[in-house]
């Protein structure tokens, strides 16, 4: 793959061909700065694992964790109850992680009795797995998913059967009457890889996820159907689902 400097040349090069035709000094850099930071955001890091080892005793923290740290706060219950304490959460397990009073690593216990967690600003809900929360109109919310995803080894297809079209099987954990306790291991060399995917709430708390259809059952009237005609929406974009959320909650 060419680096982000080779790019750069080889696309100043191909457009200063045409340049003379219809396009102006500013424009052609514009046109390169665009295509270099497109390329940039659409290259997701990843992370190998290989056959033998467990997940989150060799992924580094930044692939795992939210924060590089444990930070104050909040875990809000359904029953009105409340616990502060140092929060983290772990979006490789999907658990929000906390320090007891012994400093030691524990993962919340039944978070579907979860109202929310606070920690610092950020707000997490629990529906089938935690979700943060991006913004907030009226009874309505925007937010997001983060999950590590396992994918298969391709760059050792060619010498063992770790390849992409071979079938993996998730490294899995056994329960126990605290917490669960991942003890398996991955059965072939993999590569784990962020993935974000963003999520609406009606107005009980539910959420969906964020498309086209969601809009369309959580809002009556036309309004989704009138910003959708004015204005192209990319349902994996923060900012064009805030600004479609924005409009229908108005």
């Amino acid at each position: 793959m060419l680096s982000q400097l080779h790019l750069f040349y080889e696309i100043i090069y191909v457009l200063s061909c045409i340049k003379p035709f219809f396009m102006n000094k500013q424009l052609l850099l514009l046109i390169c700065l665009f295509y270099i930071n497109a390329a940039s955001a659409q290259k997701a890091k990843q992370y190998p694992v290989k056959v033998g080892e467990i997940p989150n005793k060799v992924l580094p923290r930044e692939a795992m964790y939210l924060s590089p740290a444990f930070n104050n706060g909040t875990a809000f219950f359904r029953d009105g109850t409340s616990s502060e304490r140092p929060f983290n959460y772990n979006f490789l397990l999907d658990e929000m992680h906390f320090l007891d009073n012994a400093g030691d690593t524990l993962a919340i216990a039944n978070p579907e009795l979860l109202s929310s967690v606070v920690i610092d600003s950020i707000v997490f809900y629990f529906d089938r797995g935690y979700l943060r929360q991006l913004s907030k109109q009226g009874n309505y919310k925007l937010a997001l998913k983060q999950e590590m995803v396992q994918i298969a080894d391709k760059t050792r297809g060619a010498y063992d059967v770790a390849s992409g079209s071979s079938s993996i099987k998730t490294y899995g954990y056994i329960n126990n009457s605290n917490s669960r306790i991942y003890k398996l291991q991955v059965e072939k060399d993999v590569l784990f890889k962020e993935v974000k995917s963003y999520y609406i709430s009606d107005a009980s708390g539910h959420f969906l996820k964020a498309d086209k259809k969601s809009f369309y059952t959580l809002f009556e009237g036309d309004k989704p159907r009138q910003y959708l005609r004015a204005h192209k929406v990319n349902f994996n974009n923060e900012e064009d689902l805030r600004s479609l959320l924005m409009f229908c909650a108005k």
